[in-house]
């Protein structure tokens, strides 16, 4: 999950059309971009979004040639292997006896629900049998497909695509993403749901302009501030500072295994790869040697 990210993790989660904003070619992009060197191997590391559009490829040539390079790729999830039907009717769904049901909404919630639903009806029909996080990603993800994006162009999604002669690692797995965003308490599952029907599209493509940018200050700033409010504790620990941790032992694993392909190109959510608790840290931390390629010439 990113993109991430709680809306990097909706897939964001995320057309080339940005309205009046200026227009981008995947030549000068610039996202989050590292090399790895750990005990005499090597590896890439690629801070990426979850959903995309057309024009964010090919990805810059420094990255594209990377992964030319590269003997497997580490994902978090290979979403390729996943039961997604299985996973849904197993954490998707909404329980009562956990207030995560239609009836059980508080009153801030219907009032906000009240007038979007008048305005798309069969929509709110649709996804009134689900839990509130999964109500979330969804109206996130319609969002971004109205702005023009989808996770069939997200990175990680073109990079498997492209992968069938390179073995694939895992980071994680789906049933614990699905585990992690079902976990949270009611008052945090439906104040999801607010924030999906209310953030402004300005603040939606925000995360992308960062990404596409490599502002990773912005980055940072910009995943804090949209996993802020109620919960926001709970949520930046849960979904980025724990996985963190899990992403940053795994990616070291791989490399100490005997026998490990090299390099390995690994790609993450952007915003685990930003800030003081980021993966990139706790990989310094840890002894490896991290470059940012943008800055430092990655061979």
């Amino acid at each position: 999950m990113a993109t991430s990210q709680w809306r990097l993790i909706v897939s964001i989660c995320c057309a080339a059309v940005f309205g009046s904003a200026a227009s981008w070619a995947a030549v000068d992009d610039k996202p989050p971009f590292y090399r790895l060197e750990w005990q005499g191997k090597s590896a890439y590391l690629l801070g990426s979004i979850h959903i995309g559009s057309a024009d964010f490829y090919p990805l810059p040539s420094q990255i594209e040639a990377a992964f030319d390079r590269a003997k497997a790729l580490v994902v978090e999830v290979d979403m390729n292997q996943v039961d997604s039907r299985a996973l849904l009717q197993k954490y998707g769904m909404a329980d009562k006896a956990l207030g995560l049901d239609w009836q059980s909404r508080d009153q801030q919630t219907v009032a906000a629900m009240v007038p979007y639903c008048e305005a798309q009806v069969s929509l709110c029909q649709s996804i009134q049998s689900f839990a509130p996080w999964l109500q979330a990603s969804q109206l996130n993800l319609l969002r971004y497909n109205g702005l023009g994006y989808s996770p069939d162009y997200g990175v990680d999604m073109q990079l498997l695509g492209r992968s069938a002669r390179r073995a694939v690692f895992e980071l994680e797995t789906a049933e614990s993403q699905f585990q992690l965003l079902a976990s949270f308490d009611s008052q945090t599952q439906w104040s999801m749901v607010r924030e999906a029907i209310s953030v402004p599209d300005a603040e939606l493509l925000s995360l992308i302009t960062a990404w596409r940018t490599g502002d990773e200050v912005a980055l940072d700033r910009l995943m804090q501030e949209q996993m802020g409010g109620e919960g926001e504790t709970q949520m930046l620990e849960k979904i980025l500072w724990q996985r963190n941790q899990t992403m940053a032992e795994g990616i070291i694993k791989l490399m100490n295994a005997d026998g490990s392909p090299a390099p390995l190109f690994v790609v993450v959510g952007a915003g685990h790869v930003v800030g003081d608790k980021s993966v990139v840290q706790l990989l310094r931390q840890a002894g490896a040697k991290v470059t940012a390629c943008w800055r430092e010439v990655c061979q």
